[in-house]
């Protein structure tokens, strides 16, 4: 299939107009330049790579450009060239060259995992301010937003960030590899040095994004073609070799984030049961509520049993309940417990055998810390229902996931459905009025970053920084006497049971009211029960918290510097007698 775009900037790298000051090309090229130039170094240039990086495809396109002249060597390895000589330069040009600057300033700025309000909110809105507003509802915030309220009214704010530790927002560090821990950068040089890697500093790094002409219309609702090419690419490399019903761009939706991932797909539903696990997402619980057409129905997951699910009782609830869709977070947040291999197979089955659609929430697919799952290899793992979906526009599994935590760009807010085509188009109509697609100058910019080989790369880099946090978490906390009864397999939370701490720090609330005197900020454990339009009158989980150790190493270690004396404090408190405390 031809591409307009792809062509048009193939045709002018080669044009009069950018050859008069593109210096560079004109060295490959020669002094008239009709010289030969490898279509592998066109295909690597970075407007090329923001439309598409399959080497055929711009091979094809370069065949198509009458002023061009394309030839392949006997291993099938082309190269292009200009027909005619370039003419003389009429006048000096200003204009910058095809050759795009890289890197720039290469200090790196120690800033917040997360954004910080300019200033501490103030403590308590007057009666005025909190009534709402001719027609409007107060609306419900979601976990994290309602604590990093509160803890802005402690005093957290861009000037004090750096005395925080925000262990309680989801959101992974993103620093450069060269300011990690020293330990895990000699790690990463062994990884080079034995052919695992190819840098220590990793495979991409997004600087900027360009803006211009080419970019600045409407894009489609779902997404630019070229993204959605890469990331089905992305898929059928990593999870679905071999196999015969391949994704397509078709099969993919580009869209501004998760949470308006799981608002398209709930919007396009019909009239459903929709099964939700607990605990799970602390989002589902108010995005269920507003659409009228689910009725969602809640299955704790029980403690005792890992909280897992066999698939014997699965089936029971997909059967017994008639479950439609069945929604989950996979690794899970907050447990980060992991269905994968076998199990993850198996799942697949009975959805195609009930017809019960399962969407799957994958966000944290690369953070896996166990052994036993497929594809792999020793440095690196990854988890996808992908790789066992039977037929891509048959089988009822639909995937969420994106850029915003495996490739730890959050602030970019762009995330993929990958689905059957009828519900690719379904998502689409229900975007057409709800947010009319994603950005496309941050859309082309993205392509570059779906390539497989320097995914794996990223991975590797990746699951050997958190698993080194994620250790480090667990036994500190042991140490604290918090007790993380099920270690997570995946993500980059702990959920801790804090029930064997003196009161008040054994319920959610009153340790997190502590950790806040501290400057440390968690998640209390109520909010992952899920209970869309609070129609249970009680709560699960006041003795859990969940504890994110996406921040940087120093920052967790901060967190659990402040918690620790929290600890302390309270029990110290407890061992002085009663008549102590009151004496003058």
């Amino acid at each position: 299939m031809a591409d307009v775009r792809l062509e048009r900037q193939l045709r002018y790298y080669f044009s009069d107009k950018n050859l008069w000051k593109d210096v560079w090309l004109v060295n490959q090229l020669g002094d008239d330049c009709t010289g030969f130039i490898a279509a592998e170094v066109i295909a690597g240039f970075n407007r090329v790579q923001q439309i598409t990086s399959e080497l055929d495809l711009v091979v094809a396109s370069l065949k198509r450009i009458d002023e061009l002249e394309v030839k392949e060597d006997s291993q099938g390895k082309a190269a292009v060239r200009r027909r005619h000589a370039l003419p003389p330069k009429p006048q000096p040009e200003s204009e910058a060259g095809s050759l795009e600057a890289e890197g720039g300033d290469d200090q790196e700025l120690q800033v917040a995992s997360t954004a910080v309000p300019d200033a501490p909110l103030s403590q308590a809105p007057n009666a005025k301010e909190m009534e709402s507003l001719a027609g409007f509802r107060k609306v419900p915030k979601t976990g994290v937003i309602y604590v990093m309220d509160e803890a802005s009214k402690a005093g957290y704010c861009a000037a004090t960030a750096q005395e925080w530790a925000n262990l309680g927002q989801g959101s992974p560090e993103t620093t450069r590899a060269k300011n990690w821990p020293t330990n895990i950068r000699k790690r990463l040089t062994e990884l080079v040095e034995k052919g695992k890697l190819t840098s220590e500093l990793g495979p991409f790094s997004l600087q900027t994004l360009e803006v211009n002409e080419e970019n600045l219309h409407y894009s489609s609702v779902n997404g630019d073609w070229a993204l959605r090419r890469a990331v089905a690419k992305y898929y059928n490399e990593i999870y679905r070799k071999g196999k015969s019903s391949l994704y397509t761009a078709e099969n993919v939706a580009i869209v501004g984030g998760g949470r308006l991932a799981l608002t398209r797909l709930c919007c396009a539903m019909d009239n459903v049961n929709l099964g939700h696990f607990l605990p799970d997402y602390t989002a589902y619980a108010e995005l269920l509520s507003q659409f009228k057409t689910i009725n969602s129905i809640p299955i704790p997951l029980d403690p005792k049993n890992n909280f897992t699910i066999t698939l014997q009782e699965l089936r029971r609830e997909i059967v017994g309940r008639g479950l439609s869709v069945l929604l989950l977070s996979n690794p899970c947040n907050p447990t980060g417990q992991l269905i994968e291999g076998e199990e993850l197979k198996n799942w697949c089955r009975i959805a195609r055998e009930t017809q019960c659609s399962l969407v799957l929430d994958e966000i944290y697919s690369r953070y896996i810390y166990t052994q036993r799952m497929s594809p792999t290899d020793a440095t690196w793992r990854m988890v996808s229902a992908a790789q066992f979906v039977d037929d891509v526009n048959q089988d009822p599994v639909i995937i969420l996931d994106g850029l915003t935590k495996c490739w730890r760009m959050p602030g970019l807010r762009i995330c993929w459905i990958v689905a059957p085509k009828s519900v690719i188009d379904a998502v689409g109509a229900a975007g057409s009025f709800l947010d009319g697609g994603p950005s496309l100058p941050t859309q082309r910019s993205c392509v570059p970053l779906l390539n497989p080989k320097d995914v794996i790369e990223q991975t590797v880099m990746l699951q050997v920084l958190f698993s080194h946090k994620r250790d480090f978490l667990l036994r500190r906390l042991q140490d604290m006497g918090i007790t993380v009864e099920h270690p997570p397999q995946g993500t980059f939370y702990c959920w801790c049971d804090i029930s064997n701490l003196p009161p008040p720090l054994n319920n959610c609330w009153g340790f997190f009211r502590e950790l806040l005197k501290e400057k440390v900020i968690v998640t209390p454990g109520v909010f992952f029960d899920v209970n869309p339009g609070s129609r249970r009158k009680f709560n699960s989980y006041d003795s859990f918290i969940r504890i994110s150790y996406g921040p940087s190493f120093k920052e967790v270690q901060r967190g659990l510097e402040g918690m620790q004396r929290v600890i302390e404090r309270q029990k110290k408190l407890q061992s002085i007698p009663d008549d102590a405390m009151g004496s003058p």
